[in-house]
């Protein structure tokens, strides 16, 4: 093993410590472990093989080919960065970085495909436009919240830009560890773009009347069908005789389980009905208990910040889940984001609901990326169609924000690099980077003709999203939060083994009130009633329910 491979092999292995522990596997961790399903990289050895760094390293830096879409948009964003217009955000921030040319600002990105925009698109991009360059620093998932913790109290001023979870806005905001941006947006951006976020990410890096970030990713949950299976006139006719109703999407937790235990019970073992990922610590558990408990309207808390997990709808919540396990492909309860969607690209499932990626995947667009082209073809590719997830009210589950650091040495540049990175146009061509992991968040992502000409049916996945943000659940925007989703992921995770689900919500709500004294019950109170401003704090205070609403075509 050389020194390379080596370093590689140790970097692996503390991610994948850091991610189990933490309950949130890294994107490097994705690469790996998705060539393992398909039986492309083998399963000795943490280290990815070197022709799989080869190929990320071969990502295009230079401008796709302008006859394509992504191609249109990117040159949109260069247009809109040196010709302007003069007071779109993108321009303004190019000409103001141009008096910081031998400035590196140093970023971090969770490791993997993550970092490779920055590394092959933007980072090279803005160089080109400002002189400035940029050093990406990969972090685990875990480390992108505890390494500039760590480097604030040492004061060392290592990270100017931070990809954070809007979650932790609050705790890093408190801590002295970012900056608020207010003076400089005052200063340098149109605040008309503000305007272009969907409703239910506009607000989440506000924090005590005060802006701390730019929001950068829409990790909305979404469902993923096979169109073909529900067109199905066989299965269609079995399916009304037995229960005496059209075969459909199903809008209810109840329906979905029902239906995915009839189309496992007709087609197995070629086709299964649904799949979920729900092994400990992948992560998952937490996220469709979250979104399933609020749909069941749910509270987390009551008014003395006690849990409210032990209550009807948890049980509801926890019996609708077992039901959706056991009409599920066999291993279900074992399964991981990565292996469901690789199960799902093979055609044996008819019913997922996961991150945006999953939609880009079955139509065969990420696979056009020759960084990922390890990532095998899609089988379905022109058969899915998309929806809200049963309940109405699906999670966005985790995001990032851009945050400057407050001990950044490069403060202003570092500004002007995340304003000119997320304006609209700028955005938009790096959320349609084929090997990038960034989803779309903005209006003008969901309308733009160019990412609506990805792939056939891309208009359609565009237009879901946005009706799945209108109905949206966010994870709590306040400290504790991994504690608190650690708790549900223990507490699925021992049903799934055989625990008695009233015992389970006991234990969790015990484990949430001990999060809670530990950090405070006044403090967290407070924290939970500014929380449950944001739109999406609950099925009672969504964007739709609010009357915010964004309707597209």
């Amino acid at each position: 093993m050389n020194e390379r491979e080596r370093r590689d092999f140790e970097q692996g292995l503390a991610e994948e410590v850091d991610a189990f522990l933490a309950g949130k596997p890294s994107r490097r961790t994705f690469i790996k472990r998705f060539g393992q399903m398909m039986g492309m990289i083998p399963l000795a050895g943490l280290a990815l093989p070197a022709w799989v760094d080869q190929a990320l390293a071969q990502a295009a830096v230079d401008l796709a080919d302008a006859s394509t879409p992504l191609g249109r948009a990117q040159a949109a964003a260069v247009k809109a960065s040196t010709e302007g217009p003069a007071d779109g955000s993108a321009f303004r921030a190019v000409q103001a970085a141009k008096q910081f040319p031998n400035v590196t600002l140093n970023m971090t990105y969770e490791s993997g495909l993550q970092a490779l925009d920055p590394r092959n698109f933007s980072g090279p991009v803005w160089e080109k436009f400002t002189g400035m360059k940029s050093n990406v620093v990969e972090l685990s998932h875990p480390d992108q919240y505890s390494k500039p913790i760590a480097e604030h109290i040492a004061a060392s001023g290592a990270y100017d830009i931070l990809d954070i979870e809007p979650a932790w806005t609050p705790s890093l905001a408190d801590g002295g560890v970012i900056a608020p941006l207010d003076d400089y947006i005052a200063k340098y951006m149109n605040k008309a773009d503000f305007d272009d976020y969907h409703p239910l990410f506009k607000a989440l890096p506000t924090y005590k009347g005060k802006i701390w970030g730019f929001f950068d990713d829409g990790d909305m949950f979404a469902l993923y069908y096979r169109k073909d299976i529900f067109s199905d006139p066989k299965l269609q006719d079995a399916y009304q005789k037995k229960f005496g109703k059209a075969l459909e999407v199903p809008k209810t937790w109840e329906d979905y389980a029902q239906t995915a235990q009839f189309i496992t019970d007709q087609l197995q073992p070629n086709v299964y009905g649904a799949g979920h990922f729900r092994k400990a610590g992948s992560p998952g558990n937490q996220f469709d208990f979250l979104q399933q408990f609020r749909a069941n309207k749910g509270v987390f808390f009551d008014a003395d910040m006690k849990a409210q997990l032990s209550t009807p709808a948890g049980m509801k919540t926890l019996e609708n889940m077992i039901a959706a396990n056991k009409a599920s492909i066999p291993g279900n309860n074992e399964l991981d984001a990565v292996s469901l969607w690789a199960a799902f690209l093979q055609g044996k499932v008819a019913m997922i609901y996961s991150w945006p990626p999953t939609g880009r995947m079955a139509a065969n667009y990420s696979q056009s990326a020759k960084a990922i082209n390890f990532i095998p073809q899609s089988s379905i590719a022109g058969k899915v169609g998309y929806a809200v997830v049963p309940g109405g009210h699906p999670e966005h589950a985790t995001g990032y924000s851009k945050a400057l650091t407050a001990d950044s040495p490069n403060a202003e540049a570092a500004y002007l690099f995340m304003q000119w990175a997320t304006s609209p146009p700028v955005s938009l061509a790096r959320t349609m980077l084929p090997y990038s992991l960034r989803d779309p968040y903005r209006l003008s992502h969901y309308k733009s003709e160019e990412y609506r000409a990805l792939w056939p049916d891309a208009k359609e996945y565009l237009v879901n999203l946005c009706n799945s943000a209108n109905g949206g659940l966010l994870d709590m925007v306040m400290p504790g939060w991994q504690d608190y989703a650690l708790s549900l992921d223990r507490m699925c995770s021992s049903v799934w083994a055989g625990t008695d689900p009233k015992a389970a919500l006991d234990t969790a709500a015990a484990e949430w009130d001990q999060t809670t004294e530990r950090l405070g019950v006044d403090s967290q109170k407070a924290f939970f009633a500014e929380y449950n401003k944001l739109p999406g704090s609950s099925a009672d205070h969504t964007v739709e329910s609010l009357g915010m609403a964004v309707k597209l075509e």
